[in-house]
């Protein structure tokens, strides 16, 4: 019997003699202490619960399932996962407590860090951005006309942000029916007004575009006018149509629009609106150019790229009359315009003595609807006192590009 418990205690003796040669030890692994530098978020350093925060620090190891970030203490103590992990960062979804601040430490392998307190803060409530309009014009004073079904005419002539105005609107659904085109014409031999430009294209209604002489275009497939060198400020952006899907697009330069792979490009700025927000620009930025009260020529999308909205400001009309007299914008005032109007990004045009709006089978002689500042009779000559060109009367300016809209419901 004596022998048969020495036999069964072998085993036990066995183990006891692993444990003491360090193989068979439960003792922590030998590593270099974690330490915490600082923490970073995209809220200035506070916690979002659900959001990722980045500890900046020493020692972490590089493969995460070797790393934990713990809160409490003792029996209490937490243990969350690590998503990224590197040896002098670490990524990890901030958890949902009550505590603020909330007092964090790393363990690495068992060899625990310095702590450190993870501030929270909650973020405002979402803006979810609507396409309907917040200016009603029509309440001003404004007529809508329906052109062909899903293209309207808003015409504005009175007050608007504390000056006299004069706005033309075309806002137009995309689909099977309606289109966005641009031409393209600067030769002495061609289509040079925009009125010719859009009754060759068999058109609805069009603006004068980007600039002829300056920006890079592109209609299907073909450039039409080469990159050059402009300030960036004009170029920032560019209108972009592939199969009737048309989008507004930030690009660098002339030549970073000639880079973009679509079928259309109307390179052009300074950008207005992007995704919902107005585009602010340094204030020694374009003084002249984007701060007085030009005459503007713009164009906007909808969220979802299917509505298309056209807009022309005239400008440089100083009557004595308020009914021929509108003060043009700066870009900041048209950004709020094209936002107002519901689109979800924007950009400017050529405008000046160029914004020219057409719509078929109204306006003057010419179809257009607008008052464009400089168009004489004989165009290059220029009276010393500007006039509001009445119905009938010639309007002409010559575009090199018309962006227009096209619909075989027409």
């Amino acid at each position: 019997m004596k022998f048969n418990k020495i036999f069964f205690l072998l085993p036990v003796l066995a183990l006891a003699v692993l444990s003491c040669d360090g193989k068979g030890t439960d003792k922590k692994e030998n590593v270099p202490e974690p330490y915490i530098q600082s923490i970073s978020t995209d809220y200035d350093g506070k916690a979002v619960a659900g959001k990722p925060v980045t500890l900046i620090g020493l020692n972490f190891s590089p493969v995460a399932s070797d790393d934990k970030v713990v809160y409490g203490i003792g029996l209490d103590a937490v243990y969350t996962d690590v998503d990224e992990a590197a040896e002098d960062r670490l990524v990890f979804t901030a958890p949902e407590v009550s505590k603020n601040p909330l007092r964090i430490r790393v363990s690495v392998k068992g060899t625990e860090s310095n702590q450190v307190d993870l501030e929270y803060t909650t973020l405002p409530p979402e803006v979810v951005w609507s396409d309907e309009p917040t200016i009603d014009f029509e309440a001003l004073g404004a007529t809508k006309k329906t052109l062909v079904p899903g293209v309207e005419w808003t015409s504005f002539h009175g007050q608007w942000e504390g000056q006299i105005r004069n706005i033309n609107i075309v806002r137009t659904t995309l689909n099977e029916h309606n289109s966005l085109g641009i031409y393209y014409n600067y030769s002495d031999n061609g289509y040079l007004y925009l009125d010719e430009k859009c009754t060759f294209m068999d058109a609805v209604a069009g603006t004068n575009g980007p600039m002829a002489c300056c920006h890079f275009v592109r209609v299907d497939g073909e450039n039409k006018r080469a990159a050059n060198e402009q300030d960036p400020w004009i170029v920032n952006c560019a209108i972009t149509i592939d199969d009737g899907i048309v989008d507004i697009v930030k690009v660098m330069d002339n030549y970073a629009a000639a880079r973009l792979t679509n079928k259309t490009v109307g390179c052009a700025g300074p950008l207005l609106v992007w995704e919902g927000e107005i585009q602010d620009y340094p204030d020694w930025i374009g003084e002249e150019f984007l701060k007085t009260t030009h005459p503007r020529t713009a164009i906007g999308i909808s969220s979802d790229g299917k509505t298309v909205v056209q807009v022309a400001v005239d400008g440089r009309w100083t009557s004595g009359s308020t009914d021929q007299r509108a003060i043009g914008m700066p870009t900041s005032l048209l950004a709020k315009l094209m936002q107002g109007l519901g689109c979800y990004k924007a950009m400017n045009f050529d405008g000046g003595g160029g914004t020219q709006m057409w719509i078929y089978g109204e306006g003057d002689v010419h179809n257009i609807v607008n008052h464009p500042h400089n168009s004489w009779p004989v165009y290059g000559t220029s009276p010393a006192v500007y006039y509001w060109i009445k119905d009938n009367e010639v309007a002409r300016r010559t575009a090199g590009n018309a962006v227009y809209i096209k619909s075989d419901l027409k």
